[in-house]
């Protein structure tokens, strides 16, 4: 994919629309806390986006617009989704979104082997809360016994 001038903007933007569609507001406060860019910075590269067709913006009011990806969008990324995830995760700063987008990863390979009647969204909010539960807990496991292993270091 050829990004914008501000690569990390646009891959924060594509991967945070990958799984559906955010308010804009959300979107932009999510991209700017992750990424430390000003809002002008993340609705210049959401606008060249729409340009692009990878995008698009939906305006039910004045108040509530939300951003998704396109077809386009989708496709791009799903073409090239293996050969870039280790561009991706490189270029994603926050640890929470890296976490995420490796749980997603996960989630699609799990339902893969599964009957079609699995593969609902519910379903898959109810296992993304239990990886996130279960890794929130294997890291407070680690750093336990990262303590017990080396007390002078705690």
């Amino acid at each position: 994919m050829v990004l914008s001038k501000n690569p990390e903007v646009t891959i924060e933007i594509v991967t945070s629309l990958y799984y559906g569609p955010q308010r804009a507001a959300r979107l932009v406060e999510m991209v700017q806390e992750n990424l430390d860019v000003s809002e002008p910075t993340v609705y210049g590269v959401l606008l060249d986006l729409a340009e692009r067709g990878f995008v698009e913006k939906v305006v039910r009011s004045r108040r509530n617009v939300s951003y998704k990806l396109t077809a386009k969008g989708k496709d791009l990324i799903q073409r090239e989704h293996f050969d870039a995830i280790g561009d991706i995760m490189a270029l994603i700063k926050s640890a929470k979104r890296k976490r995420e987008l490796l749980i997603e990863l996960l989630i699609e390979d799990i339902m893969e082997g599964l009957p079609d009647d699995w593969d609902t969204d519910e379903r898959k909010a109810a296992l993304r809360r239990s990886m996130d539960e279960e890794v929130s807990l294997l890291k407070r496991r680690m750093l336990m016994m990262s303590k017990a292993a080396n007390p002078e270091g705690a």
